[in-house]
């Protein structure tokens, strides 16, 4: 096992403490990603994995939030759901099974010392948090502008495989999804009709945009003759209704829907908005509608590296405080998120309008 020279980052650490030969490994468990940007903006990661190992068994422990989204993905053999309170069970299983190889990347305590009960030998994460001790190769994960899948790529790096295509992201879908979606699109949409999806929720409320922005863009964006959806989780349903009173927008809806359905929906959409969240990362994996983020705690090159005729990040930079990198939920802006108060209703119009320009080029010529 010999990691891959293009591994090492600056501040970058790896302490191999047990080596072992990649073509022995027969079984292995990955555990996470357990949040649904992170397992968009990872796809790939799976990719290279059975790329690596074409011929071993592939188990994803996941948590619910991500365990409907990897159902369909082609590059593993089973898909474990991950309950907390089970965790002994699940280290049991793991035991039981008899697994060669734990790739932990999800960034968690538990995932690692799940692994180190459930006598996987050769157990490869992030030492991040006390985990060092409990894992036969660690690596240490920096948080700064670098593009956060390639961290997980490290862990293959790491073992001496050199994945590549790390912006190549993926969403899998099965037939029923894409019948269902084509169902919503015939029920939903007029002929030649374009249509704004967007969520603004996000797990963090400091990326959340204000209701001024969201009120100004959705009026904005009815003058300009597009139609707007409101895609969310089932659990933000009665906030989304209550958010669309507040700000007296009429004619959106407020619809909910499974993960590989609403990926699937978004294949009939013409533009995705929404703060940095899962919800904006699944639509840069599906690759059709036109996606616009904002941005306030992270520079966009960290999570949203596409900027095009097709994608852009928005994001108050000038701001000397932005970005500020408070990417943790107990982190307090002490400026009053004035990153999010002044990014006005009019860049997203502005974005729109480019996009329409460009495509109607591109069909003129």
């Amino acid at each position: 096992m010999k990691p891959s020279q293009d591994f090492f980052e600056p501040h970058q650490r790896l302490i191999i403490k047990k080596e072992f030969d990649i073509k022995s490994i027969q079984k292995i468990i990955v555990v996470g990603v357990d949040q649904l940007g992170g397992l968009m903006m990872s796809s790939p990661f799976f990719r290279e994995l059975r790329a690596a190992f074409p011929n071993a068994y592939i188990v994803n422990l996941v948590a619910p939030l991500t365990f409907g989204a990897m159902q369909n993905c082609p590059y593993i053999d089973e898909v474990w759901k991950f309950d907390k309170k089970q965790s002994f069970k699940i280290a049991k299983k793991i035991k039981d099974d008899q697994f060669d190889l734990a790739l932990l990347v999800a960034g968690s305590l538990r995932a690692a010392l799940i692994a180190y009960l459930g006598r996987v030998p050769n157990r490869v994460g992030f030492d991040n948090d006390g985990r060092g001790r409990l894992l036969t190769v660690q690596l240490h994960q920096e948080f700064s502008s670098r593009y956060r899948p390639e961290n997980i790529f490290d862990v293959l790096r790491a073992i001496g495989i050199n994945p590549q295509g790390v912006y190549e992201r993926e969403v899998w879908l099965s037939s029923k999804d894409i019948n269902y979606a084509q169902i919503w699109a015939d029920e939903n949409l007029k002929k030649g009709e374009k249509v704004l999806a967007f969520n603004p929720f996000s797990t963090d409320p400091k990326r959340r945009w204000t209701d001024s922005g969201w009120q100004s863009m959705l009026i904005g964006i009815k003058k300009m003759g597009l139609k707007a959806v409101m895609l969310v989780a089932p659990n933000e349903v009665a906030e989304a209704e209550s958010m669309l009173q507040q700000w007296q927008v009429d004619d959106v809806h407020v619809e909910t829907h499974s993960v590989p359905h609403t990926a699937a929906i978004l294949n009939h959409v013409s533009y995705v908005i929404g703060p940095e969240s899962g919800f904006i990362h699944m639509a840069l994996a599906v690759n059709k509608p036109h996606v616009i983020a904002l941005f306030n705690v992270l520079p966009p090159k960290s999570t949203f590296p596409v900027s095009d005729d097709r994608h852009c990040a928005l994001i108050e930079d000038t701001l000397p405080c932005c970005p500020c990198y408070l990417y943790k939920f107990k982190d307090r802006c002490p400026n009053d998120l004035v990153c999010m108060s002044q990014l006005g209703a009019d860049k997203v119009l502005n974005a729109i309008k480019k996009f329409e320009e460009n495509d109607i080029q591109k069909v003129d010529s």
